[in-house]
């Protein structure tokens, strides 16, 4: 295709808005009130209103008489409209700002034909359609009051070991991939929550704990099988329609169609790693833990992944300011001492550590560690900016003073500041800005204010952390592109 081309493509093609659901930030699970990594072999990250009850409105719209019956006649799969058995609990998104809006007709696909099926169904009889794998759309795009087309079950995992290929279904998760990857000497680069679908996550991008070294899970796309909005079936690799391979490394999940199938080429296991984490409390702290983080992700080797984290804690006898809890966690691909030599700037700025782990451990063993399961359903947000070079630390303070006066600090609702040190170095550089969709090269970090909230507090609660989000965005604004993660989506600004 021509330019001209792609854009008579995104004109036409991406007016079915076909949405995967996308991962979410972090390509983790949502951001939970109150993550604790380093505790658990298992874990540890528009619409109506802000602070949305959760209260289920009827669907809206009406269909040709006839539409469903002839729906269910076609499909392999199940149909449910309201007032089925299956149907309340089905389709349910992650994030509880959009419970509201329930879908019309959710059709369960059990093959390709039936998303070939439902998006000429949804074509015929003039009701929007979107496609749904995992459900993690921050931004609440797996939702719709029209067709939910539901790929969960194309969810399928091989790996060809012989030459380092995995090929998966649209919506195979992190745990189904997992599950088959786990102990052997192949790793495919991606997120960390287990219910995230593979296709949002790949589709805009695909950042972890492993992709400073190992690289984006959108460079690993090899090839791929897509339903546009005609309902044709096309394969997209480097050489078969270029141009919607390109886009579908890092231009979002579901802007383009409907994945069925996904090919990567795998990488290598390292033969070790050293985990870390550590833990401070307190605004100093955090200020001093940030910074230096920021510093350190903007020259360290691809070999060193990792997040900071400050959050706004419930308020104690000591005050707002030293209820802030901050942590760093990640791994490094070689030994301890080496390690220790890159930290010891962190740990020379902050106050004495609380709690401290470093040890050396296999690539499988720290892996596990990085699993998140999702948490319990609630409502979230996240604004994100790249950032090429560290922020002042004058901003980096202003961030934190904005931590210490956030308008909402319970163990259900509040907000918190991330850098996610996994955007940069050179082995994410080797792939030009223009070479695919993800333009995000030669940045140093993610920075991520991320607010939660109980999805059954009053919408007050939502618009109060949703205005405090603003400003810490304007804290950084002035020293960073303005520049997003395409799987981290937020309809407000």
């Amino acid at each position: 295709m021509s330019y001209l081309d792609r854009r008579d493509f995104l004109r036409t093609g991406g007016a079915a808005a076909l949405g995967l659901g996308l991962t979410g930030t972090l390509a983790a699970c949502s951001p939970s009130p109150a993550p604790s990594p380093g505790t658990t072999t298992a874990g540890t990250t528009g619409g109506t209103s802000n602070g949305s009850t959760g209260a289920t409105k009827p669907p809206t719209g009406t269909m040709p008489p006839g539409a469903i019956a002839d729906l269910r006649t076609r499909l392999k799969g199940t149909v449910l409209v309201p007032g089925d058995a299956g149907y309340p609990d089905a389709g349910l998104p992650s994030n509880g700002r959009y419970l509201s809006t329930r879908p019309s007709v959710i059709a369960q696909c059990v093959n390709e034909d039936d998303v070939v099926t439902c998006v000429k169904w949804a074509n015929e009889n003039g009701v929007p359609p979107v496609g749904r794998g995992g459900g993690h759309s921050y931004a609440g795009y797996s939702t719709t009051p029209g067709l939910l087309i539901d790929i969960a079950k194309l969810n399928s995992v091989t790996v060809d070991k012989a030459n380092g290929r995995l090929v998966t279904g649209g919506a195979a998760t992190n745990r189904n991939i997992f599950a088959v990857a786990n102990g052997g000497p192949f790793l495919l680069p991606g997120g960390t929550c287990l219910t995230v679908g593979v296709g949002g996550l790949v589709l805009g991008g695909g950042i972890g704990y492993n992709t400073r070294w190992a690289g984006l899970t959108s460079d690993h796309l090899r090839a791929s099988r897509i339903v546009l909005a005609s309902g044709e079936i096309v394969d997209i690799d480097r050489t078969t329609n270029a141009d919607l391979f390109w886009a579908c490394r890092g231009g979002a999940g579901g802007s383009f169609g409907i994945n069925t199938s996904l090919t990567f080429d795998l990488v290598e296991v390292p033969k070790g790693t050293t985990y870390f984490y550590y833990q401070w409390r307190g605004a100093d702290a955090a200020i001093a833990v940030l910074h230096s983080f920021n510093a350190l992700m903007a020259k360290a080797p691809p070999a060193l992944n990792g997040v900071a984290r400050a959050g706004a804690a419930p308020v104690g006898g000591g005050g707002p300011r030293e209820a802030i809890d901050v942590w760093i966690e990640g791994q490094y691909i070689g030994p301890k001492a080496e390690l220790l030599d890159l930290l010891a700037p962190i740990i020379a700025a902050a106050p004495a550590p609380t709690t401290t782990t470093v040890d050396e451990r296999s690539f499988w063993d720290t892996a596990t560690v990085f699993l998140e399961e999702p948490p319990k359903p609630h409502s979230f947000s996240d604004v994100s900016r790249y950032a090429a070079d560290p922020v002042p630390e004058s901003a980096t303070a202003k961030q934190v003073e904005l931590l210490v006066s956030c308008p909402i600090r319970t163990e259900t609702s509040s907000g918190s500041m991330w850098s996610l040190g996994w955007v940069g170095g050179d082995v994410m550089n080797k792939v030009g800005r223009t070479d695919t969709a993800y333009v995000h090269r030669n940045m140093s970090t993610l920075l991520r204010p991320t607010i939660v909230w109980d999805t059954s507090s009053p919408a007050s609660v939502g618009d109060a952390l949703v205005a405090w989000a603003d400003e810490m965005v304007a804290a950084i604004a002035p020293h960073t592109p303005n520049e997003s993660y395409q799987n981290f989506p937020n309809r407000h600004i």
